[in-house]
């Protein structure tokens, strides 16, 4: 997913303290004082809480060779560009780590990742990602009527069953916590009854947080990437709901629309 840059990136310095009490075990100081000083110096920032990364960094954070960095950008299917996004780069340092051979190399990828998340989980990230949706929160109680016009929809897209216009719900297929710039597409999310949303959260892990394809929590709450990842495994995109629209004989039909319009049409939001 490509995200759209915001023009103001704000620095990270003011978690430098916390990134240097890190533990970094018996890893040498030196590769660890440089890894450490990259994310300080090359890490950002933005309004709606993402995390995004200065290209001329990245061979250091991923622990590869400078004139390596475009390959594994191409194997993600990025261009090179002076800045990646905190997801994009975990998809690269992923790819990364399968490459590298020796253990003791990955130790210092799995370092390097430890940051990213300590970064993308800090109260300072939290809270532009409360501010942000705060701020969109009037534009989201939109998408349910935008979307029932737009559509002409008089029944619950995944079961079929008469809607319920009073108590029906706009959900997210893909996680806006993970992708928070899809929020407001009215393409990436289905007009489903509130019975129907009751079913999909009994099979989501006990908790009340989740910012996907359920949303029952206000626009205060932003839960961590890794806190989506680790908690919500069963239901995270398209891929997993359309599983469950199999085993509970659902339409699946929005399926094949739903992958044409998001990859195509929003891969350059």
């Amino acid at each position: 997913m490509k995200y759209e840059i915001s023009k103001t990136l704000i620095k990270i310095n003011d978690l430098e303290y916390t990134i240097r009490q890190i533990n970094s075990g018996d890893l040498s100081k030196t590769w660890v004082n440089s890894i450490e000083n990259a994310w300080i110096k090359g890490a950002f920032l933005d309004k709606k809480g993402i995390v995004w990364i200065k290209y001329r960094y990245l061979h250091i954070l991923a622990r590869i060779k400078k004139e390596l960095v475009n390959y594994y950008l191409a194997l993600i299917g990025l261009p090179t560009s002076e800045y990646i996004s905190g997801t994009d780069f975990i998809n690269l340092l992923s790819i990364v780590f399968d490459a590298t051979p020796t253990f003791r190399k990955r130790d210092y990828i799995r370092y390097s990742e430890k940051l990213y998340y300590l970064i993308i989980d800090s109260d300072k990230a939290e809270v532009l990602r409360a501010r942000y949706y705060e701020s969109i929160a009037e534009e989201r109680k939109k998408l349910k009527k935008r979307r029932i016009k737009e559509h002409s929809i008089t029944v619950d897209e995944l079961t079929r069953a008469p809607l319920n216009l009073k108590t029906a719900e706009f959900s997210h297929i893909r996680s806006v916590a993970i992708y928070p710039d899809l929020q407001l597409e009215e393409d990436n999310g289905l007009i489903i009854n509130k019975e129907t949303h009751d079913i999909i959260n009994q099979n989501l892990d006990k908790s009340s947080m989740y910012g996907g394809i359920v949303e029952g929590v206000g626009p205060r709450y932003c839960p961590s990437i890794e806190d989506k990842i680790v908690r919500f495994k069963d239901i995270q995109d398209e891929e997993d709901l359309v599983r469950l629209c199999v085993q509970k004989r659902w339409e699946t039909g929005w399926f094949v629309y739903y992958k044409k319009i998001i990859e195509k049409d929003l891969e350059n939001i």
